[in-house]
């Protein structure tokens, strides 16, 4: 069983989340023995004894911050899960469904934008909203890089253009086309024609507008995690999510920006400008 318990430490700490996790504790003058955290946690931390809850397996715990919610009393104190008064789940939901769904459906992708800039506070805002969006095995290792002057968003489009330029060729090459195919399937591969057939005529009549290719604004934030992760593509899309509703709560637009997913996978020329070899491989993955 020592073994067994060495084990999960290890592993928790070296494959899932890549950081040692302080076990949570429990204030037993406050604690009146309702049992909610031990109902709560899926990873089993918590047992009651005599009436209190106590810490029976804190090496289990991977802080996903549950417990801290679910105690009506705060007896619980987790040091790995920021919390605040203002986050206390209430008796209600903080939003209605008619009003969700009414945000969800009135979000659309912004396809032209104004010149006006998003200040650093609202970015913040917005990342929030992503880094509060629940991660697979509670990693939480997506990561953020946010462009938001204009001459840095106009240097990523120009690179992101010139690799798109270069694949548009390579699409209609029978010798490269076949090699595409393997790697991006047929849609991917039929996306990509399309697109290039779009591109091609928009270049021959000379009416590139500032929407095509890619319809960038004032600031771009690029979600990322380890390309080696099984779970990255999930943990990102799920953040850039949050992320677009949060950015149409406070009147800004938003776009996903695909090609530029594509270009800083495969583009060597895109990956070092954005600097994401700085943590060693360079081997990351954008959504």
């Amino acid at each position: 069983m020592k073994e067994d318990r060495q084990f999960l430490e290890r592993i928790k700490r070296e494959v899932l989340y890549g950081r040692d996790i302080a076990p949570p504790r429990v204030n037993t003058e406050d604690c009146k023995g309702c049992g909610q955290c031990v109902r709560v946690c899926v990873a089993r931390v918590f047992e009651l004894r005599e009436k209190k809850s106590v810490v029976r397996y804190g090496e289990n715990c991977f802080a996903c911050g549950q417990c801290w919610a679910a105690c009506p009393e705060k007896a619980v104190i987790q040091d790995e899960v920021v919390t605040a008064e203002n986050q206390i789940p209430g008796p209600a939901p903080a939003v209605s469904p008619d009003m969700l769904r009414m945000l969800i459906r009135e979000r659309r992708s912004t396809r032209l934008f104004t010149d006006k800039p998003v200040t650093k506070e609202e970015l913040l805002q917005i990342i929030e909203a992503g880094r509060y969006t629940p991660s697979a095995t509670n990693r939480q290792n997506v990561r953020y890089i946010v462009l938001s002057d204009k001459e840095t968003v106009s240097q990523l489009r120009s690179l992101v253009e010139e690799f798109l330029e270069r694949t548009f060729k390579a699409v209609q090459n029978k010798v490269m086309a076949p090699f595409l195919k393997m790697r991006m399937g047929s849609s991917g591969l039929d996306a990509l024609r399309y697109y290039a057939v779009g591109y091609q005529l928009a270049q021959d009549n000379k009416e590139k507008e500032a929407y095509f290719p890619l319809p960038f604004g004032t600031a771009v934030i690029i979600v990322h995690a380890e390309s080696d992760d099984y779970f990255g593509p999930f943990n990102c899309s799920t953040a850039l999510s949050n992320c677009s509703l949060m950015a149409h709560s406070m009147g800004l637009g938003s776009c996903f920006l695909g090609f530029v997913q594509i270009g800083a996978n495969a583009d060597k020329n895109i990956k070092n400008w954005l600097k994401m070899n700085r943590q060693g491989t360079g081997k990351l993955l954008l959504t």
